[in-house]
């Protein structure tokens, strides 16, 4: 069943984004308009109280840890929602012994749902998760469109995911480039509890699938998982 769509470019279901991860090396051309631009709110000032503000290392972009957000108050969730950790980043730059560092955090907090997602799943393979984490990955078509990212291919991304031996998987289809169509029995053999659908909301001149197999690829998912359909280009399925 298709839920209905997030008028913003997070996740309806991420209740609080912890950044206390940031950066990424994958250099998406998508990402530039988007979580880079975000960023650079983030440029070192001093206030008029003469106090620094700001981190360089976000600014621009670079893959760091915040040890400081660690002690950050972190709201409840229920039922979908989320603590999206890292949400300005890709998690798998994080160092293991900074991510063992949030993993303690995050078994602090049974009654929280966490949420990570990468576009290199082998990173996951080296640690043991708690049930109140997701793993997502980011899959954008089932094509290697490597002038757009410098990240692992998708066929790769999928394999690797397959290994992560964990209950909780969340598949992301944004933003949707044109693909061959065995991005489906990808996502069908991963069993992700939910998957999301968006097409670009930066205007990067992606190369994107038509509506009909907008449609069908949407259509298809509902008959095996859940749904969040984000911004979508056409006017299908009631979405604008």
């Amino acid at each position: 069943m298709l839920k209905e769509k997030s008028k913003s470019n997070i996740y309806v279901d991420s209740k609080y984004q912890w950044n206390v991860f940031v950066g990424c090396e994958f250099e998406c051309v998508y990402c530039e308009p988007s979580f880079q631009k975000q960023m650079k709110r983030q440029k070192p000032v001093i206030d008029k109280n003469g106090k620094k503000r700001g981190c360089q290392y976000c600014y621009e972009y670079i893959p760091h840890f915040h040890e400081e957000r660690l002690n950050n108050r972190l709201p409840r969730t229920y039922m979908d929602e989320f603590i999206w950790v890292a949400s300005s980043g890709d998690i798998s730059f994080c160092d293991s012994e900074d991510m063992n560092k949030i993993l303690s955090k995050v078994r602090e907090y049974p009654n929280r749902t966490f949420f990570f997602q990468t576009k290199n799943p082998k990173y996951f393979q080296q640690f043991e998760f708690p049930e109140n984490l997701i793993l997502g990955i980011t899959l954008e078509s089932d094509r290697d469109w490597c002038s757009i990212t410098k990240a692992p291919a998708p066929d790769i991304r999928y394999k690797d995911f397959l290994k992560v031996k964990h209950p909780r998987k969340i598949v992301t289809i944004e933003p949707i480039l044109d693909f061959d169509g065995f991005i489906l029995s990808w996502i069908k053999d991963i069993a992700p509890e939910r998957v999301y659908v968006g097409f670009d909301t930066k205007n990067c001149n992606l190369p994107e699938p038509s509506k009909e197999k907008t449609l069908r690829l949407i259509t298809t998912l509902t008959w095996f998982t859940r749904v969040r359909v984000k911004y979508i280009k056409y006017d299908i399925v009631g979405y604008k």
